[in-house]
C-alpha cells in the first residue's frame, strides 16, 4: 500500500534563523521561547526581560518588528522549532515558483493552474498543501503531500469591482490572504489582486463555484499528487536545507497494516436476519423482497400531509400515489407487483393522509407567511405523529436562489408545532433518477417516526455512554455551531440531540452529567465514556469532564476520540494491488503515536459497485486520572474497540442507504449544526432535541 508522502533529510542540522522583538497584528508567525536557546539568551543581557522573540513562516520583514538578531538553530534537538523553520523555507521555495497560501489548518498550500479552464471570466486553480512530518510511517523526515481540491479566482482585480461582500481571500502579489489582512505595500498594486470567488461572491458574481464529483478519487488523486511532486519535488536540495531522497510514494510498513474484527460491518432486519449492505437488506435485491426494518415505529398514530406551491399540485398527486401503490422507475405503478413497494409494506407503516388538510401557497415569496397561517389554524390531534412532505420550489444546493433560506424557516415551522418533515426538491420526481432517491426517503421517514431502519450486530457488549460532538460553521454569522448527540449503547441509536454557538464546553459537560443520571435511574452502570470529537481536544477541555465524573464518584476512564475528515490537508493511503487504488473496508493504518487512518467503505473484496470514499484520520486519547498506572494505558485491544466502534457507527446513517465515511457520532451533530444557525429563534426547539428531523 501506498500513502501520500515522500521522504527527505536534512541537509544542514543546524542553520541561522532571523527573529525580532516584535510582532506584527496579523500573519503567520512563530515564536522561539527562552528555555528553548538558553545560550543566546545568556548572550545578549538586554533580551533579558524577553521570553520569546518572533520570526514568520512568510516574510519576516513584514510580519516581524523591532530588533533584529540571528539566532543559531539546532533542527535535531528541537521538532517543534525545526517543523516551523521548515515551513518558512517551503513557503520561500514554492513561492518563487507558484501562488502560495495556507490551508485552513495552517499548512502550506500551493495552487497551480489547472490545464482545464471550464469557467468563464475565472481561473481554476489546483490546491496542493506540503507538510513536513517526522516519523509517520517511517524512520526520519517525511513531506505529506495533499490534493486539497479546486478554487476559482475572479480574472477581473478588486480595483475594478463594486463589492458588496468583503470577508473573502484574494491573491495578491503571488500569495492568498484574507482581504482584511491585505497590507498597504501590496495595496500598491491594488490592480494585480483578484478575488477567490467563496459562496457569498459566487452569489454576487454570479460564478458556480461548483464541481461534478469524479468516479474515482483515489485514482485521480494520486495521479495530481505524482504530478505535483514531478513539477516540484525532484530529487536533491531546497532552500539549503531539505535533501530530497526520493519522489517516489512511500510504501506502508506491514505492521502498521491491520484491520477491524470480522462482522463489524454487519447489520440486523427484520427477525433477525443479516446483511452488510442496506439496500438489499431493507429493499431487496432487484426483483426479490427485503427483509424488512429492523423495528417499525412504536407510534400507531401517524399521519402525513403535503405542504407544496400550488402549482406543484400534481406532483403531490403523483408522490401520494407513489407513497400509496408503489412505483417503477421512479413512477406510480399501478400493477400488482411495483419495484418500489408501497410505504406500508417498506417501513411498515400505514400511509394516513390528513385528509383536506395539506398547505399550499402562492409562491416562494408568500410561502413562510402562508403556511404559518395555515399551521396555526390547522387542527392537530396531540396523540398524532405529523409528517409533512414539503415539496421546496428551490433547491437545497441553489445558494445563490434569493428564496434559498425557506428550506431552514418551513424546518423550524414545522419543529416549533411538533412535527417532523421530509423535503423534496419539486424537479425531482420528474427525473429518471428519482427511483434512486425513494428507498433513502423512505428510510429517513422510518427514522424521523421513531423506527429504526437496520441495528448493528454486537457481539462482544460494553455498557458505554457515548456523545458525538460535531461541528459547522456558518458563513451567515461568522461563528462556528456545535451540535452534540448521544447515545447510550453500543447500538448506535440516539437519544436526543442539541446545538450550541462555538465551543460551549460547558453545555456538553451539563448533558454528559444528565445522561449519566439517566444511567442511575435505569439501574445501570456505565463502564467507559466515549467522545467522538470533531477536533483534538486540549487538556484543559477534557479535564472539565474528568472533574465532573470524578465529583460524581464515576471511577471510570474517559476516551477521547478525535475524528477528521481527510478530504483536505491530509493522509491518504493507495491499495495497489486493486485498480480503483481504494483498500478494502475496515483497513486502518497506524500514522503515529495512537493515531490512525480507517477506511470506512463498502469495499469488502475485489468484485462489486461502491462509493469510492476517502478515509477518516482518528486520534485516540485514554485519561483515567483515578485509575493505576497500567489502567491509564491505551491497550491496543482498546484502539481495535474503538476503531471497530467508529467503524460500525458510520454503518448507521439513516438519512441514505449508502455508505458514508464518517460514524453518525460526527455526522449527525454536524448535520444539525449546519440547519439551525439558520433558524429564526436561532435555538433547537424542544421536539427537535429528540427527532431526526434533520435527516
Amino acid at each position: 500500500m501506498l500513502i501520500n508522502i515522500i521522504q527527505f533529510d536534512l541537509k544542514n542540522s543546524t542553520i541561522e534563523l532571523e527573529v525580532k522583538t516584535k510582532r506584527a497584528e496579523h500573519g503567520h508567525i512563530a515564536r522561539i521561547h527562552k528555555d528553548e536557546c538558553p545560550e543566546f539568551w545568556a548572550s545578549h543581557p538586554e533580551l533579558s526581560s524577553l521570553k520569546e522573540l518572533f520570526f514568520s513562516t512568510t516574510d519576516t520583514s513584514r510580519e516581524c518588528l523591532g530588533d533584529s538578531f540571528n539566532v543559531q538553530v539546532d533542527l535535531t534537538k528541537n521538532r517543534r522549532l525545526a517543523k516551523h523553520i521548515l515551513n518558512q523555507r517551503l513557503y520561500t521555495y514554492f513561492s518563487q515558483r507558484a501562488i502560495v497560501g495556507y490551508d485552513y489548518i495552517d499548512n502550506i498550500e500551493v495552487w497551480v493552474a489547472a490545464k482545464e479552464q471550464p469557467t468563464p471570466k475565472a481561473t481554476d486553480y489546483l490546491r496542493f498543501s506540503v507538510v513536513p512530518k517526522e516519523k509517520t510511517v517511517s524512520n526520519g523526515w517525511e513531506l505529506l503531500i495533499s490534493f486539497n481540491g479546486h478554487s476559482i479566482v475572479y480574472d477581473t482585480p478588486i480595483s475594478h469591482l463594486d463589492l458588496v461582500e468583503s470577508n473573502f481571500r484574494v491573491i495578491a502579489g503571488g500569495e492568498v490572504v484574507k482581504r482584511k489582512d491585505l497590507t498597504p505595500d501590496q495595496k500598491q498594486n491594488l490592480d494585480y489582486i483578484f478575488p477567490v470567488i467563496n459562496k457569498s461572491l459566487s452569489r454576487e458574481l454570479q460564478i458556480n463555484e461548483h464541481y461534478e464529483k469524479t468516479t474515482n478519487r483515489y485514482v485521480d488523486t494520486i495521479g495530481l499528487i505524482r504530478g505535483f511532486i514531478k513539477e516540484f519535488l525532484q530529487p536533491g536540495d531546497i532552500e539549503d536545507v531539505i535533501t530530497i531522497t526520493s519522489n517516489e510514494l512511500m510504501t506502508v510498513p506491514e505492521q502498521r497494516i491491520d484491520a477491524v474484527p470480522k462482522g463489524s460491518n454487519i447489520l440486523m432486519f427484520a427477525n433477525g436476519n443479516t446483511s452488510f449492505d442496506p439496500y438489499s437488506g431493507l429493499f431487496g435485491s432487484r426483483g426479490g423482497t427485503g427483509f424488512g426494518p429492523y423495528r417499525p415505529t412504536d407510534k400507531n398514530n401517524v399521519r402525513f400531509f403535503f405542504i407544496a406551491q400550488k402549482s406543484d399540485l400534481q406532483i403531490c398527486k403523483d408522490l401520494y400515489n407513489i407513497f400509496m401503490y408503489g412505483s417503477k422507475d421512479g413512477r406510480f405503478d399501478t400493477s400488482k407487483y411495483p419495484a418500489f413497494k408501497p410505504i406500508s409494506e417498506t417501513i411498515k407503516q400505514t400511509f394516513n393522509t390528513d385528509k383536506n388538510g395539506s398547505i399550499y401557497f402562492d409562491s416562494p415569496d408568500t410561502a413562510l407567511q402562508q403556511i404559518k397561517e395555515q399551521l396555526n389554524s390547522k387542527p392537530f390531534n396531540k396523540d398524532t405523529q405529523y409528517v409533512a412532505i414539503y415539496i421546496s420550489p428551490v433547491n437545497k444546493d441553489d445558494i445563490n436562489n434569493t428564496a434559498h433560506d425557506i428550506y431552514y424557516k418551513v424546518k423550524e415551522l414545522l419543529l416549533q408545532k411538533k412535527i417532523t418533515s421530509q423535503v423534496i426538491y419539486k424537479d425531482n420526481p420528474n427525473k429518471a433518477a428519482f427511483k434512486f432517491h425513494l428507498p433513502n426517503i423512505a428510510t429517513a421517514i422510518l427514522a424521523k417516526i421513531g423506527g429504526i431502519p437496520w441495528q448493528l450486530q454486537n457481539r462482544h457488549r460494553t455498557n458505554d455512554l457515548i456523545i458525538g460532538v460535531g461541528a459547522f460553521k456558518s458563513e451567515k454569522i461568522g461563528k462556528r455551531y456545535i451540535g452534540s448527540a448521544f447515545c447510550f449503547d453500543n447500538d448506535g441509536i440516539f437519544k436526543n440531540f442539541d446545538c450550541y454557538k462555538d465551543d460551549d464546553l460547558e453545555h456538553i459537560v451539563q448533558d454528559i452529567r444528565k445522561a449519566l443520571g439517566k444511567y442511575i435511574a435505569e439501574d445501570l452502570t456505565a463502564d467507559r465514556v466515549i467522545i467522538h470529537y470533531y477536533k483534538t481536544m486540549s487538556r484543559k477541555n477534557s479535564k472539565k469532564i474528568t472533574d465532573m465524573l470524578m465529583r460524581l464518584n464515576f471511577n471510570i476512564p474517559l476516551f477521547i476520540v478525535t475524528i477528521n475528515k481527510t478530504e483536505a490537508s491530509d493522509y491518504v493511503g493507495f491499495d495497489t494491488d486493486n485498480p480503483g487504488l481504494m483498500p478494502i473496508s475496515g483497513t486502518y493504518i497506524k500514522l503515529g503515536y495512537n493515531e490512525f487512518l480507517l477506511y470506512n467503505n463498502s469495499r469488502y473484496g475485489n468484485e462489486g459497485k461502491w462509493e469510492y470514499l476517502f478515509p477518516v484520520k482518528v486520534k485516540l486519547a485514554k485519561i483515567f486520572p483515578s485509575g493505576t498506572k497500567e489502567e491509564q494505558v491505551l491497550l491496543m485491544e482498546e484502539v481495535r474497540e474503538l476503531l471497530s466502534q467508529i467503524y460500525k457507527f458510520s454503518r448507521m446513517y439513516w438519512k441514505s442507504v449508502k455508505q458514508q465515511n464518517l460514524p453518525i457520532t460526527i455526522k449527525y451533530p454536524e448535520m444539525v449544526a449546519e440547519i439551525v444557525p439558520h433558524f429564526e429563534d436561532d435555538y433547537l426547539p424542544e421536539f427537535g432535541r429528540r427527532n431526526l428531523w434533520f435527516l
